[in-house]
């Protein structure tokens, strides 16, 4: 195995207590993940991925790591939590990805109510026993916005992007509507789902969804290209009516959306560092082992060597840059909430040069692998469907790309 630390981090912002529950996530990647990973990738019947899972959710404690203490959670509710996740995501995502992006969008979707200042007191003290007293895996799909028709952008549109349900206020509650509801993950399996919905005024809301509401109707779990231990399937919101204190934020700021999608692109862009970590592993490995000319292995090649050279820069930026993100959001004092223009499109910017820079740096070392880098059994073809496949959520790099572009440049139109 290769040393952790032979790609550098700014050490000094990870704190002695996220190092310790990092390293308690890559013994559980080891032991519980590793030795059967391509398994994972077609474990429909969830009989590998479930037991693994609740391991990590549950023993390990992830998904009461997140809640404050006075609601039973272990108070990583603070931005500084920002460098522990990632650290945490880049080990998960070593293993498999598909569980580190369950996690990340769970995490995020809890944001608007658990993150200090903004912590929601009443929907915290009903929901947090769900996560943090039950013996069970426990996550949130996020469902944002998705492409919308251009010839028919409403003044509800995030910039382009279409809620995907529609929302009507009441005195006595909310009532959510939609069909063929595509959520971000976790579709199939959720316990709750974090939904953007419009409100037909202009306005945009964030509404915590339980999965007993009555009304919700989910449609079969659809196989994808990759991420494949989230189980995903498309919904239908029939009229489902929920109190009012289940509607977390309504604004036309945009507020809400923004802070979500800042912390989520930290979380995609760990996601993808995990991924090519363990992609280099792979690739040094094999140039190790493998001898093309009498004596001479692989990697000593100049050829090769310069590719790898690629390879190796591309994790470098990428993992400092993620750190570096992280700083970011763990000091708003210092450079502003999440939600403000400057940060949201810095984030975006950043998620945008990292899952770039990781997809180029796992087809530079496919290549190198010849046939047994594009063979499943090679284990970076899965990375390479997994880093995709995050690459192209919510409608892929364009739209991000116009959020980063609207702000530098002071566009008014796009």
């Amino acid at each position: 195995m290769v040393k952790k630390d032979v790609f550098l981090y700014p050490k000094e912002w990870v704190t002695e207590e996220d190092e310790t529950l990092a390293d308690s996530v890559r013994d559980w990647a080891d032991k519980e993940v590793m030795p059967n990973r391509q398994e994972f990738d077609e474990d429909y019947e969830d009989k590998l991925v479930g037991p693994a899972m609740k391991k990590l959710f549950v023993e390990i404690g992830l998904q009461k790591m997140v809640w404050p203490e006075k609601y039973g959670g272990e108070g990583l509710n603070t931005p500084a939590v920002s460098s522990m996740l990632v650290r945490v995501l880049e080990e998960i995502s070593r293993a498999d990805s598909g569980i580190g992006f369950i996690f990340a969008n769970t995490f995020c979707s809890l944001l608007p109510i658990i993150l200090e200042p903004d912590i929601n007191d009443e929907l915290c003290s009903e929901l947090a026993p769900l996560f943090c007293k039950s013996n069970d895996i426990k996550t949130v799909s996020l469902i944002l916005p998705d492409f919308g028709d251009p010839e028919i952008r409403t003044d509800d549109d995030f910039y382009g992007l279409t809620a995907q349900v529609t929302a009507e206020l009441r005195d006595d509650g909310v009532i959510l509507n939609g069909r063929n509801v595509r959520p971000i993950n976790s579709g199939s399996t959720a316990n709750m789902f974090g939904v953007i919905s419009s409100a037909g005024d202009g306005d945009l809301l964030y509404v915590l969804v339980p999965e007993n509401t009555s009304g919700i109707k989910r449609g079969k779990t659809f196989f994808k290209t990759g991420l494949n231990s989230d189980k995903n399937a498309d919904l239908s919101f029939d009229k489902i009516k929920l109190p009012k204190k289940y509607v977390v934020w309504k604004g036309s700021d945009m507020k809400v959306i923004k802070e979500i999608l800042s912390w989520k692109a930290l979380c995609d862009s760990a996601l993808c560092v995990g991924s090519i970590m363990d992609v280099y592993e792979t690739a040094k490995r094999w140039g190790t082992d493998r001898v093309i000319h009498y004596d001479q292995t692989l990697k000593e090649n100049p050829l090769v060597a310069a590719v790898y050279a690629d390879v190796s820069k591309d994790i470098v930026s990428s993992r400092l840059l993620t750190h570096n993100l992280a700083r970011i959001l763990a000091k708003p004092e210092i450079y502003g909430e999440s939600w403000n223009d400057d940060v949201f499109s810095t984030a975006r910017s950043i998620s945008l040069t990292v899952m770039n820079a990781s997809c180029e740096a796992i087809n530079k070392a496919m290549e190198t692998m010849a046939s047994e880098g594009y063979a499943r059994e090679g284990n970076i073809e899965k990375h390479w469907r997994d880093v995709k496949s995050i690459k192209n959520m919510i409608g892929g790099e364009i739209p991000a790309k116009m959020d980063v572009t609207r702000y530098f440049f002071e566009c008014k139109n796009i």
